[in-house]
């Protein structure tokens, strides 16, 4: 009973660990985020069946073992812990189209300027006519379907405050501006997001104009690698926009 208690313990202990080093390991280059990504797909069942076993060796632990106790308990929490990631990741997959590049202006999407040359898989021009994978809507459509409440900023505010507010908005949202440009009828904020636990890079961009009497403000964020962002382009773009409009 106790080599049972010390085998079932360790093997949860050890799937946690390679679930949370998944991500480190893509974001300091031991491995590429396929490869990262595929460590947690292939731990999460094996992971979520020691997590199970965990529990119950712990209540045997209590009964025949109390001192592995302790060490059942912690490979139970650090099993339930890891087993939350998968988890959420595919709540987040089937809850959001399988998308990466989100916009306010299907027609004329910001560009992605600075960032265009650097490493990147996925290429820094808009595809919104391309089909989305797994899906017959094209790219564009799916935002549509998915986030339709992604619409560009009209507002009052003069192009110059609306500017200053955008750029305190993005160093509060914790991403670094590449690149201002302003020119007699447009104003671009280039910035990136670097997530913290991947290391995934997003790029993220204000380009601030007027039309019929109003500031227009129109954004877009794309990943920079990766199929599906699992919302997280449209999270950051609704973001700002909330921020936006509880500044002004």
């Amino acid at each position: 009973m106790k080599l049972l208690i010390w085998i079932v313990s360790l093997a949860a202990i050890v799937l946690a660990l390679v679930i949370a080093v998944s991500g480190p390991g893509t974001r300091f280059g031991v491995w590429d985020y396929g490869f990262g990504l595929g460590l947690i797909r292939k731990a999460a069942l094996p992971l979520m069946i020691a997590t199970g076993l965990s529990v119950v060796s712990f209540v045997l632990a209590l009964i025949t073992a109390r001192q592995l106790a302790p060490l059942a308990l912690i490979a139970t929490l650090m099993g339930a812990g890891a087993a939350f990631v998968p988890i959420k990741m595919k709540e987040l997959a089937e809850a959001n189209p399988y998308i990466h590049d989100i916009t306010t202006d299907f027609s004329n999407p910001p560009q992605i300027i600075t960032a265009a040359d650097f490493e990147r898989a996925n290429p820094a021009a808009y595809v919104g006519d391309e089909p989305a994978p797994g899906s017959e809507l094209s790219t564009a459509d799916a935002q549509r379907e998915a986030f339709p409440d992604i619409a560009p900023i009209m507002t009052t505010v003069a192009p110059e405050e609306a500017m200053n507010l955008s750029r305190d908005i993005v160093e509060a949202m914790s991403m670094n501006i590449l690149n201002e440009e302003t020119s007699e009828t447009t104003r671009i904020i280039e910035a990136a997001y670097k997530s913290t636990w991947f290391g995934f890079v997003d790029d993220f961009v204000v380009r601030i104009s007027e039309e019929g009497g109003k500031t227009r403000i129109d954004l877009r964020s794309k990943s920079r690698v990766g199929t599906s962002d699992l919302g997280a382009n449209a999270a950051r773009i609704r973001d700002f926009i909330s921020r936006f409009e509880a500044a002004s």
